[in-house]
């Protein structure tokens, strides 16, 4: 939502996506509900921000926004085409990179983000990571990049040099000005298209790491310098002859440059295998393998169940915030007119062309440099760019849009995770969005699910393929005995054949350590820690056999010492003990025999 008119310091709330209509209208955790925010009338800017603002998943749809109730895209669009500029001013943002030349000054282009990328700015655990990296922009195979490019051109002024009774004048005429853009991921270049001057498309992009997005225009004036003769007869000056000097051709360059990571080059391997029971299909295991750093995993955002039985969200959702609030325009006091001959008279060489005793260069012809403007400044609103932000907006993943038919809809039985990074992501101060730590999934253990998993997506929509086994579960049985007072064993086998399970994990509590493997009998000696010790087997694929071993516990129960109170008076209060008896026993005794004297 957004109002037609905002000033710089008004704050607007951007909703960036729709929900998919089958999993409802509002995630549940708005409030207050967007439909009632909807019917309120008259309602201003600022109630609007103070509104609980949410992200949304990022491989949906885009919302309406805006006043004419348009795509983020097409609004980030009209935002930059709004933006003004003529030959003799120029709109730079406050990191932007200005440059001088001959002719062009002010001259900038500024990377604003693209269309499918997103910012990151996750405070990584690795030390060695700097700002860069932190921030990189994350961005799929095929994408187009927002840039915005804008100079102001500095004519030179015209000037007349007067030898006895003829008067030379040399005037400077700019014919036309064109841009090449291009654009730069790693080693490979795109060029822009001359009908679309704020934005850049490309594809195929191929980066195997993080690398740099670089965008440069170069900014081609072409110049006509034309001569003119003038002869004194009597007390005026004649016209004598005209030159027009051949055109000069001058070209600025300017660049900006920012660090990414292009996510369909990342590792990330998905591996589902399918239980099956005898009723059908039992559970589905989702297996993530890939680096365990943000900038080098591929980022999965949902899962989509066979036959529209629902989906699964990952944790990741976008926040689109506004990027600029101020800029700054720069111009000059007004257009630069062609001399006259009874203009002042000016006894210095002609300045704007290289040979200062003919006026025209012989060779490449340039104009020399000259001085930088004296600028006047303002501080201006700016559009209402919008910036496009990674965000966790929950611990784990949650299934989405399961059919209301369903007695039992799929459950999300267990999720292993590992940490992203060691703090939220940092939001604007008058955004309201919770972000939490982010958590990277490496398995996923669903239950009640009818449907296998068809299409894993990537948080830029980009499919990932999914590898799918399908194995028959057989029950595991866990037992065990107590060897001595600080020793159990553990037996893991199959229950029906009573075959030994070899090599599987058991993880421990109540034990001096915290996991074991049991042997080629199945069997693994714990040394407890407490009176009680549990063993659990969370279960097992076997590839080769193509079965899976279900997830069984059982628990060691040690019996206690035997209580012996002389003992734990003396180890205790041996002392103290010895102290309460010479006052019952001796000084009694000792009373009695001074009575008997």
């Amino acid at each position: 939502m957004s109002t037609a008119e905002t000033t710089a310091n008004d704050t607007d709330v951007f909703i960036s996506d729709k929900p998919d209509p089958e999993a409802g209208s509002v995630p549940p955790f708005v409030l207050p509900d967007l439909e009632d925010v909807d019917e309120e009338e008259n309602i201003s800017v600022a109630e609007l921000s103070q509104t609980r603002d949410f992200s949304y998943s990022t491989t949906q749809p885009p919302y309406q926004v805006g006043p004419d109730q348009q795509t983020l895209q097409e609004y980030r669009l009209e935002q930059l085409e709004s933006i003004e500029r003529n030959e003799s001013t120029s709109l730079w943002f406050p990191d932007s990179e200005r440059s001088n030349g001959t002719l062009v000054t002010d001259a900038h282009v500024t990377i604003l983000g693209t269309e499918e990328g997103t910012q990151t700015r996750l405070e990584s655990e690795a030390g060695t990571q700097n700002d860069s990296e932190r921030e990189s922009l994350l961005v799929p195979r095929d994408g187009t990049v927002y840039t915005h490019l804008d100079y102001s051109t500095r004519i030179p002024e015209g000037t007349c040099t007067t030898t006895n009774e003829t008067r030379t004048c040399l005037n400077v005429t700019l014919l036309d000005q064109e841009t090449d853009r291009t654009l730069e991921i790693g080693s490979q270049s795109w060029s822009g298209d001359p009908e679309t001057p704020h934005q850049i498309d490309y594809a195929d992009a191929n980066a195997s790491g993080a690398t740099t997005l670089e965008v440069e225009a170069t900014i081609t004036s072409r110049l006509a310098v034309q001569e003119t003769t003038y002869v004194r007869e009597g007390t005026d000056w004649v016209l004598s002859n005209t030159t027009d000097n051949e055109t000069l051709e001058l070209s600025h360059t300017v660049q900006d440059e920012a660090p990414v990571v292009v996510t369909t080059n990342q590792e990330l391997s998905i591996e589902q295998t399918i239980i099956e029971s005898d009723d059908g299909i039992d559970r589905l295991i989702l297996e993530f393998d890939g680096p365990e750093t943000l900038h080098d995993r591929r980022l999965w955002s949902t899962a989509t169940f066979e036959e529209g039985a629902g989906k699964i969200e990952n944790i990741w959702g976008v926040y689109s915030q506004r990027q600029y609030e101020t800029a700054t325009r720069g111009h000059r006091p007004g257009d630069e007119l062609p001399i006259s001959p009874d203009q002042t008279e000016s006894n210095t060489t002609v300045p704007v062309l290289n040979d200062a005793s003919s006026g025209v260069s012989t060779g490449n012809e340039t104009l020399e440099q000259l001085p930088a403007p004296a600028t006047q400044q303002e501080t201006v609103p700016f559009p209402n760019s919008l910036e496009k932000q990674l965000a966790a907006q929950r611990d784990d993943p949650t299934l989405e849009g399961e059919p209301t038919n369903l007695v039992n809809p799929p459950e999300l039985a267990s999720s292993n995770s590992f940490s992203f990074a060691s703090e939220p992501a940092p939001l604007d101060k008058d955004v309201n969005l919770s972000s939490v730590e982010p958590r990277g999934q490496t398995t996923l253990t669903i239950t009640n699910a009818e449907q296998p998993i068809t299409e894993v997506r990537d948080i830029h929509g980009d499919p990932i393929p999914v590898s799918t086994q399908t194995v028959q579960e057989r029950a595991a049985q866990l037992e065990t005995e107590i060897l001595n007072d600080t020793h159990a064993e553990f037996h893991l086998f199959e229950e029906d054949t009573g075959e030994a399970l070899g090599n599987k994990t058991l993880w421990l509590h109540g034990a001096a350590q915290g996991q074991v493997t049991t042997d080629s009998d199945g069997t693994a000696v714990v040394e407890r820690s407490d009176l009680y010790v549990r063993a659990s087997f969370t279960g097992e694929t076997d590839p080769a056999e193509e079965v899976y071993y279900s997830p069984v516990e059982t628990q060691a129960t040690f019996q206690p010492e035997a209580f012996n109170i002389y003992q734990l008076l003396m180890s205790f209060t041996g002392a103290f003990v010895s102290i309460i008896a010479f006052v019952i026993l001796y000084i009694p005794f000792a009373y009695m025999r001074g009575a008997n004297k």
